[in-house]
């Protein structure tokens, strides 16, 4: 008899604490990947910023999970997924929705644009007005990050075993890139010999001899290491790159309108503090290759290589079908 008094009365007092608590808000785990190094800006600017921020913000109430270096997947597998369903995000620059969109390929053309203002105004108003509705349509995802834009790199560069200086020294150049056509194509106008080599195995393929040459950003030169493999590093500015975070479009939907926002504003923050340290960190980064790993860093003019692209790339790509002439016409009418 005892007993059965106190299971009542244990039962009427948990019963009574769920009646004044109210009920349990729902928790929500959103993965995000990328294919970088764990030690990268970018991962850092993940993990350090925007996973704590969104974390605190909401109470808890959405947990991030970080998975760097193609821990799921190569970049294409994971735009895949995001577009299934499979994956919450991905991290990663523009050229990796060209599959979907192939307009996008106009902004991987090396030289398109004049600088980083000139390619702003293409993604305000040509990748954010008229491109990313048909990304939500075709690739069920958006992109979360179109207000504070990401610098990537914050510039790109070459890494070879023999010095680039001028578009000559491009021609028979064996150049490891990525599955992306617009890309490829662009530098084998210029006379570059294309080796398609994922990008976990980018340090392997000059030190096995595959390739002499890689083309980077320049914040991933260091933490991934290519300096101890190849000593010359040109520093080309080829295009500005941002680094996109997309949402599975079912995933975006079933948030609350405050849950969406703290989104924005996390990838906000994180962007500001990846923009800053990006920046800052290049003069440091110089001196500490040319230091530690005896490279030759290389300022070119550009102008050769832009004259090339414009006079005979450019053309041949709209020929062949790779670009349109309105795409082209497009990014010109904004500069």
């Amino acid at each position: 008899m005892f007993s059965k008094k106190i299971l009542l009365l244990i039962t009427l007092v948990l019963a009574l604490s769920l009646f004044t608590s109210g009920p349990a808000k729902a928790r929500t785990t959103l993965e995000i990947g990328h294919i970088l190094a764990a030690g990268s800006l970018q991962n850092q600017a993940l993990t350090d910023v925007f996973k704590p921020y969104i974390e605190e913000e909401t109470n808890g109430e959405i947990k991030i999970k970080v998975f760097p270096g193609e821990q799921l997947g190569g970049a294409p597998d994971q735009v895949e997924a995001v577009k299934m369903g499979t994956q919450d995000m991905f991290m990663g620059s523009q050229t990796w929705w060209e599959a979907e969109l192939p307009q996008i390929g106009v902004s991987t053309v090396p030289f398109m644009f004049k600088n980083r203002d000139h390619f702003h105004k293409w993604v305000d108003e040509v990748l954010k007005k008229d491109l990313e509705p048909k990304l939500i349509e075709k690739a069920n995802q958006r992109f979360l990050n179109l207000e504070v834009k990401w610098h990537r790199g914050p510039f790109r560069v070459i890494c070879s075993k023999t010095p680039v200086f001028t578009p000559e020294d491009v021609e028979g150049l064996e150049l490891r890139l990525w599955p992306a056509r617009t890309i490829q194509k662009s530098w084998k106008g210029l006379g570059a010999k294309i080796q398609t080599i994922d990008f976990a195995e980018a340090y392997l393929a000059p030190q096995q001899g595959v390739v002499n040459a890689i083309t980077s950003p320049f914040d991933l030169v260091w933490p991934q290491k290519f300096t101890e493999v190849v000593k010359y590093v040109t520093e080309l500015k080829q295009y500005p790159q941002l680094e996109f975070i997309s949402i599975n479009e079912k995933t975006w939907k079933k948030l609350s309108e405050e849950h969406k926002s703290l989104l924005t504003e996390a990838a906000n923050k994180a962007g500001e503090w990846f923009n800053k340290h990006s920046s800052e960190s290049v003069e440091e980064t110089i001196q500490k290759l040319i230091r530690e790993h005896n490279v030759k860093y290389i300022q070119v003019n550009r102008e050769s290589f832009s004259e090339k692209i414009h006079k005979k790339v450019i053309p041949d790509l709209i020929a062949d079908g790779t670009l349109k002439e309105e795409w082209v016409n497009q990014v010109e009418s904004l500069d």
